[in-house]
């Protein structure tokens, strides 16, 4: 799991790298590219802290626990700017057109 964690991670942080990327040399396309990241980062917060969640077993739940705030924080990353819905969409519009 910890490896499945740490790819995922590195994964998100490529592609919000390319967008940030592509957003400092004007390139087109950017609105694709930072539905990618946005959707595939989100997802990757809420599955890694689900897992850390798992790992840890009940300690993970409790409010003391750092965790408990991340998975929190993760959550609101998929609906924040656009659910990942709607990411998806824009996403299959734009291989499709």
């Amino acid at each position: 799991m910890l490896a499945d964690m740490v790819t995922q991670i590195a994964a998100a942080r490529l592609l919000v790298y390319q967008a940030a990327r592509m957003y400092d040399e004007g390139l087109p396309d950017l609105t694709y590219r930072a539905s990618l990241a946005k959707l595939f980062a989100s997802d990757t917060a809420m599955q890694v802290t689900t897992d850390v969640v798992q790992i840890l077993g009940g300690a993970g739940y409790v409010t003391e626990h750092p965790v408990e705030r991340m998975m929190r924080d993760a959550k609101v990353t998929q609906i924040f700017e656009g659910t990942n819905q709607i990411r998806r969409l824009l996403i299959a519009r734009h291989i499709l057109k």
